[in-house]
């Protein structure tokens, strides 16, 4: 099966990647964006999930700042 797993900052957690993109949006003159969220995704084959929700909870991602999810996907990893 092909899982697709969604790491994202927790709400009131500050993204340093968001907020140097929101910055440099600023200085490039983009004035109307007032807000950015990042997240990283993967996409995982595997037989188990309960193997990618463990690697998901302890390597992928830091419980006190991230949340995650994890969906089974159609189609192939590119």
């Amino acid at each position: 099966m092909k899982f697709r797993v969604e790491i994202r900052y927790k709400e009131g957690v500050e993204d340093p990647e968001a907020v140097t993109i929101l910055k440099n949006f600023n200085i490039l003159g983009y004035k109307g964006i007032k807000d950015i969220k990042t997240s990283k995704v993967y996409y995982i084959e595997a037989t188990d999930e309960s193997e990618v929700s463990e690697v998901t909870k302890k390597i992928l991602a830091n419980p006190v700042i991230h949340t995650y999810s994890i969906d089974v996907v159609d189609g192939s990893i590119a």
